[in-house]
């Protein structure tokens, strides 16, 4: 069983799949650190257009991911969220570098691939790729 489970999540993926593979790969004492990164420009659009900072975005993706939350509640799973601001890709590879300060080294990083259609050119999106590329930890792309 895995402790420390760092989950990037993308409101864009599909990730249905994603909480029984996390019950499966969990124990009792096992957390999962739901990862949401938000893009620079999607920040100086958010501020630029809508009038919002980064207070307001961060609580507009927690309530986002409020259904994700309940299933991850209903099958007692451990989690926390936190939301970074930053390029995606980079930001973490840089977080899964640096959890060895305050919660411990991550023991396994879980990604969704929401490549579904047949018609496509790499089996892994750009973020997932690189990802699994340069992580030193091990990295489950659940499809």
């Amino acid at each position: 069983m895995f402790k420390n489970i760092l989950l990037p999540y993308s409101f864009e993926n599909d990730f249905s799949n994603i909480p029984e593979t996390l019950k499966n790969l969990m124990g009792k004492e096992s957390v999962v650190t739901i990862y949401n990164v938000i893009t620079q420009n999607d920040l100086l659009a958010s501020v630029r257009y809508d009038n919002k900072h980064k207070s307001d975005i961060t609580k507009e993706k927690e309530q986002e991911l409020s259904p994700f939350l309940e299933e991850l509640s209903n099958l007692s799973i451990n989690y926390k969220v936190e939301i970074d601001f930053g390029p995606v890709k980079d930001t973490i590879l840089e977080k899964i570098s640096s959890g060895t300060l305050e919660n411990g080294q991550f023991d396994l990083i879980v990604m969704s691939n929401h490549r579904t259609s047949l018609n496509i050119k790499h089996v892994l999106g750009d973020v997932t790729h690189k990802v699994t590329k340069r992580s030193p930890v091990p990295v489950l792309v659940v499809k």
